[in-house]
């Protein structure tokens, strides 16, 4: 019995790591909308789902353009600028601002606390050529994951006490 306590262990240590790749989270399904508006139609964005997230700057989208519509959560809506191969930064609008569908919902239930294994950086424009900073994450930082996509963890975390979600790679939280 001596000897399998060992083994035993041995066996979990060496699983460990494999668990440790597999984010079992989940994961967005954004579809490509056509001009809301035949004009310009300037929307606030925030990074969350509500006025008090915070909100890069005086961030638009243009409902009058293509928009990129990943789902909605309670009366907020989750979109980016632009097409599925193109899109600008990611954020949050009212939803009664434009004519979207109902579905998907995006609830986030099985969001998992973590923390930040890696100095990284925060960025509402993951999908572009050079995604830009919104800001920069130190190592040991706690974020609560709510999704991933394409190599990119939509996390949320606090900047200067407000709150916001935005995207951070993968491999920093791993």
């Amino acid at each position: 019995m001596k000897k399998l306590i060992p083994l035993l262990a041995l066996l979990l240590l060496l699983a460990l790591p494999a668990c440790a790749q597999e984010l079992e989270i989940g994961a967005f399904s954004p579809v490509g909308m056509d001009a809301a508006y035949g004009e310009t139609t300037l929307i606030d964005l925030y990074c969350g789902p509500t006025m008090g997230f915070y909100r890069d700057g005086e961030a638009v989208i243009d409902l009058g353009q293509p928009f990129v519509f990943f789902g909605q959560y309670d009366c907020w809506a989750m979109v980016a600028q632009g097409t599925l191969g193109d899109m600008g930064a990611v954020g949050w609008i009212e939803s009664a601002a434009a004519n979207l569908p109902e579905e998907p919902l995006l609830g986030f239930d099985d969001a998992l606390s973590t923390m930040v294994e890696e100095d990284t950086f925060l960025t509402v424009t993951p999908f572009g050529e050079s995604p830009a900073a919104l800001c920069a994450l130190a190592r040991g930082t706690q974020v609560l994951l709510l999704a991933q996509m394409e190599g990119w963890a939509y996390v949320q975390t606090e900047i200067e006490g407000t709150p916001v979600r935005a995207f951070l790679p993968v491999s920093a939280i791993l």
